[in-house]
Parts: C-alpha cells; structure tokens; sequence
C-alpha cells in the first residue's frame, strides 16, 4: 500500500472514529438529560387551559421533575409533539423527560370514575362533580346559567337543566367546568339522535318541551310502568288547558329537593310553580334519562287526568275530580270512604 492509500484509510478510519465518538456523546447526553433528575419524587401536576409548552417545561423543571428545560422543549418540538392537553397528570418517580412528555401531549389524565342519576338537577350535578373532584360547584354553576356560553355549545334555553344526559362518566380529574357541561350535552343530543322524535309534532312538542315534559315525567314517576300513564296525565291536561299541578315543580320553584311541601311553598309566585302558572314551566326541573323521554314521546293511550300516591311509590290514576278526590281520601287522609283500588 502506498503511502497516499495509507494516508487517505487514516483520513477515513480517523473520521469514523470521530463520528462514532460524537455519535456516542449525543447519546451520552440524551440519555443524561432524558433521564429524571436526581431526588425526583412522583407529583400530581395539572395543565390549565392555555399554558404553553414553555410555561408547562418551567413548572416541571420547577418541581423537579425533569432535568432540562430546553432539552425538554428541544424534543418536543422535533417529534412534533408540542400542543400540551388540559388536565391532572400523575407523574411517576423514574419517568423520563420523553415518558411526561408523551403522557401531557397524549391527554392520559387522571379520571374519575362518577354517576349522574337520572332525575338530578344542577344543583345536585353540580354538588356530586365537586365532591368526586371533578370540576367545582361554583364553576359548573356559573356556566349552566350562562346564556352565552350555552348558546355557543348549542343549547338555546335560559339554563342547562335537561340538557346534560345522566349517565356514568369518565370524567378527567380537575376539569373546566366548560367541557364538563359540553361532554354531558354531546351525550344528550346523541340519546336524541338515537330515538323516533316523529311524535313530537303530534304532541305539539320542540325539544325543549320535550325535555322538559320528559323531566316531569322522570320526578314523578318512581315506578318505571308509570311513565307512559304520567306522560298521559301531562298531556291530557295540556291539552284542556289545565294547569300541570305537579309537585316536583314547587319543589324547583323553591329550591327544596327534600322534605314535605308546604301549603307556603305552593304560594310560591316562581315561572317554575306549575299550581300557580299554566303550561310548561321555563325549563326542564331536572335530567331525564332515557326511559322518561320515550315515555314523553309516547303518552299511554288513556284519559286519566288525575293521579295520587298510593305511598309505596307508585300511584292510582283517576279520569274525574271526584274519583281523585276519593283516592286522595283513602291514601293520603285515610279516610275509609268505600274507595276500592281496582288498578292493582
């Protein structure tokens, strides 16, 4: 081999090395600034709506977390994972700069597991999300009543009451109260979607009164082969022009979820107290769920306009006042009037 050869083999064998020599030190340092800092201890962080990529690497080098700021940034920007998600993040002792990154970017959040009744109202949602650490009462109150925020998700009534389907969420821990209500509305208009609405316009019924017919229907209703007989009552009076006179009503009107009603709760002058107000009052009382809005959409085929407990949750029902009156003698007075209970 000449001398030239030998030189050029050097020249190649020397560059090799060096590339394979800088090949090592990046990954000595990836390694070494991917790798969790010293002392790291396990935290639940959480990313509020509009924190930048920046802010998030400033709290997390902050609490010690991950080791370098820019090298975090760094990553994020060449794998092209840069838009962090809203939410509460368990971060585990150990994990890299790449492990947090992925989990922030990826939306695996901390989720709680929680169940909406049907029948709630907002303030009972509102109570339920804030004790399963959800979302705060005040914040999910705030924007149920918001006019303008529902109005930009759809919903074009004075609150959200109705319109959030009760359900078992998912939910993510720590959320804005916004997507709480928007998630809730989504699965309400796919119920909706789901099911025959042809009868509404035989029923002289929008959604709105649907809902709000169905919301009825789901308060009174304890017995679940009584929805379609209640539904019947509702509507029969409507149609003669009579007043609702539903308790449940009242109860909305003044904000009293339990207890007895008194002969002054059914003074109240609420647009909500149906025993003082004829029609639909403004809005649903409550969230029905799916068995009382088929019920709503199909009323049961009878005349009843009249129905009392019987105290054991289910109800007789009556076509005349005197009849009722009877009823209501029998189970409510205890008056042994000669009243015979043939609907059992």
């Amino acid at each position: 081999m000449n001398s030239n050869l030998r030189s050029t083999f050097r020249h190649i064998l020397t560059l090799g090395l060096l590339g394979i020599l800088c090949v090592v030190i990046l990954l000595g340092i990836t390694w070494y600034f991917n790798s969790s800092p010293g002392f790291m201890s396990g935290e639940i962080i959480k990313i509020d709506r509009g924190t930048t990529l920046r802010q998030t690497a400033e709290m997390l080098k902050s609490r010690n977390l991950i080791t370098s700021e820019t090298f975090f940034i760094g990553i994020a920007r060449v794998s092209g994972n840069t838009n962090v998600k809203t939410g509460k993040y368990r971060i585990y002792s150990g994990m890299s700069s790449l492990d947090i990154l992925q989990r922030i970017t990826r939306g695996h959040v901390m989720v709680q597991r929680v169940t909406i009744p049907e029948g709630f109202n907002l303030y009972q949602i509102a109570d339920r999300l804030e004790s399963e650490g959800i979302t705060s009462e005040d914040s999910f109150l705030y924007y149920a009543l918001d006019k303008n925020y529902l109005r930009s998700i759809g919903i074009h009534a004075p609150s959200a009451e109705g319109y959030l389907f009760p359900e078992t969420y998912n939910f993510p821990e720590d959320s804005d109260a916004r997507d709480i209500i928007q998630w809730m509305h989504n699965q309400m208009t796919k119920e909706l979607e789901r099911m025959d609405l042809s009868s509404m316009a035989d029923l002289n019924m929008n959604v709105h009164t649907l809902l709000t017919m169905a919301s009825l229907v789901e308060e009174e209703a304890t017995v679940k082969k009584e929805r379609d007989l209640i539904s019947a009552v509702f509507h029969n009076r409507l149609k003669l022009g009579m007043r609702l006179y539903c308790d449940p009503t009242v109860r909305y009107a003044v904000k009293k979820f339990t207890g007895r009603i008194t002969y002054k709760d059914l003074e109240s002058d609420s647009p909500f107290n149906t025993y003082r107000h004829g029609g639909y009052p403004p809005t649903p009382i409550s969230s029905p769920g799916r068995g009382a809005i088929q019920a709503a959409l199909n009323p049961a085929d009878v005349s009843y306009l009249y129905f009392v407990s019987r105290n054991d949750g289910s109800h007789y029902f009556s076509k005349t006042l005197s009849r009722h009156n009877k009823a209501v003698e029998y189970y409510q007075k205890g008056i042994n009037n000669g009243f015979v209970d043939r609907q059992k």
